[in-house]
């Protein structure tokens, strides 16, 4: 037993840790404690908040910490949980509590493991642990009691409220079909049930739930392999999931990310589109909050392989529907920009990692005494040499990419094979395309591998007379694109100034 200080500035990163999430620090806190919850791989889940003492408490049955684990949960110089191990960051919710909370009680339990902390503010400046005996878990698990401060606004209050937080960010473990797909996957019990304040939060049936005329339900596919399930349909209301949210859930194991409409525009009946995708796999691209996909600079074809056969089961639904896509095609003046793009690849290379340009890179080669760790991972790209290596001559399947087979990519945690790098080029090139979209105020925008140039933006129509004023005016649209793609969020909803000021110009 002892007592323990988090000698580091915690004031800083508990703003910096908070601010790096677009919801506000007590919703964080609920979603991140559940999260931690989900990656214990627990079956029972308990939310409870008491109004007259403002004390949020999240406990579950899942595996417990270990002694290491349990250290770090309470260092803030710990590092944040490697991408792609779960859905949420060990600590972190305790930790941005402190945002808005005096004190967090946290007991936990695992096979070899045992312990508690009363974790507190003494002062401003001084954040104290002691150790304490667990009370509170007749088997393995984890609680978090989070006593907020007395003068802190907190978003919820009522069980209703908690639910709605619940349905908000991990809707699929709410609804049966979903909870059989995660059994199947081996990584949640389709018994994994909730409760709110006491009360259990039956698992249900979103179509029935939310109404939905007009069902598809698929299994999206990469190299011939199912990679997730969805669900699409129209509801009865706009924005059923409540807010102004519509469109397609991404999701991966079972917390909601984000709405997509992938970049249609469905007109009328938009607000009341309604779908829920589970991909795994897209757990390896969430972004420092686990917020948001990171698709761009190298990661961007390899997670297209995941986000665009998704986004092809959209369309198809939308045209039977009746709701036709843009009309996108290529054109001669598209093939002078990609050769134009081309000569810009030494002086700007971040266009040879968006657009998968032929281009020097080093990929992985099986080598029995090669100095890196590596795991295998479905999807191959034909490459060529361009250097020394194992791989011999002519074209190699050797990199990442979209077609059947295998190819080696490095893991220096867990991966169970020796390789080399191999200096390499792949064939793939940019696309370039043109869409007539008047009532879009985008210069251009990405849809999967392709840029596409609105024909139909003021200052496009302005210009188009002109062959060089044309030329430039795309090479300005196609930066602009790809500069919000790689943008935060929040980012790039601000960089949409330089799109409306086009507009502005063009209408002149």
């Amino acid at each position: 037993m002892g007592t323990h200080e988090s000698s580091v500035n915690f004031q800083n990163l508990i703003r910096d840790l908070a601010e790096m999430y677009p919801f506000e620090v007590a919703e964080i806190v609920f979603v991140e404690l559940v999260a931690n919850a989900l990656d214990a791989r627990a079956s029972r889940i308990s939310i409870s908040y008491d109004t007259d003492h403002r004390v949020l408490v999240v406990a579950d049955n899942g595996k417990g910490m270990t002694d290491s684990q349990f250290k770090e949960y309470h260092d803030f110089a710990a590092g944040l949980k490697t991408r792609g191990t779960g859905i949420g960051f060990a600590g972190v919710g305790a930790k941005i509590s402190f945002n808005i909370s005096d004190r967090v009680i946290t007991e936990t339990r695992s096979e070899m493991f045992s312990s508690g902390s009363n974790w507190h503010l003494e002062s401003k400046r001084k954040l104290l642990w002691e150790d304490i005996q667990p009370t509170h878990l007749s088997g393995t698990g984890t609680r978090v009691e989070v006593r907020f401060g007395a003068e802190t606004r907190v978003s919820y209050s009522s069980s209703e409220d908690l639910i709605k937080l619940l349905r908000h960010h991990y809707l699929p473990l709410l609804d049966m079909q979903f909870l059989d797909l995660y059994k199947s996957m081996g990584y949640y019990p389709s018994d994994l049930r909730f409760t709110v304040n006491g009360q259990a939060v039956i698992p249900s049936n979103i179509e029935r739930d939310f109404s939905l005329d007009m069902v598809k339900k698929f299994f999206p596919t990469r190299v011939g392999k199912r990679i997730g399930y969805g669900v699409l349909g129209l509801a009865a209301s706009e924005y059923p999931a409540g807010g102004d949210v519509c469109g397609v859930l991404l999701c991966t194991y079972g917390k909601v990310i984000k709405a997509d409409l992938f970049n249609q525009f469905p007109g009328s009946l938009g607000p009341r589109i309604f779908g829920l995708v589970e991909i795994p796999k897209f757990v390896n691209f969430l972004t420092t909050a686990k917020t948001d996909f990171i698709r761009g600079r190298g990661k961007h074809r390899e997670f297209e392989s995941l986000y665009n056969p998704v986004r092809v089961e959209f369309k198809n639904w939308l045209a039977a529907l009746g709701i036709q896509s843009l009309d996108i095609g290529g054109t001669d003046e598209a093939e002078k920009l990609e050769r134009e793009l081309k000569k810009l690849v030494k002086d700007v290379p971040e266009l040879a990692d968006f657009f998968g340009f032929r281009a020097k890179k080093d990929v992985l080669q099986a080598n029995d005494s090669g100095p890196i760790k590596a795991d295998i991972q479905e999807g191959t790209e034909e490459t060529f040499p361009i250097g020394e290596g194992n791989g011999g001559d002519g074209p190699s399947p050797v990199d990442v990419g979209n077609e059947p087979g295998e190819a080696l990519v490095q893991n220096q945690e867990k991966g169970n094979e020796t390789a080399a790098p191999i200096s390499r080029t792949g064939r793939r090139g940019p696309k370039i395309a043109f869409a007539e979209a008047p009532t879009r105020v985008d210069l251009a925008w990405v849809d999967g591998n392709s840029v596409v140039i609105n024909s139909g933006h003021p200052s496009y129509v302005k210009a188009r007379t002109d062959s060089t004023a044309r030329r430039l005016h795309s090479l300005f649209a196609i930066g602009s694109a790809i500069q919000r793609f790689l943008a935060g969020e929040g980012e790039a909803q601000d960089l949409m100034f330089l799109d409306k000021m086009m507009a502005a110009w063009g209408k002149r």
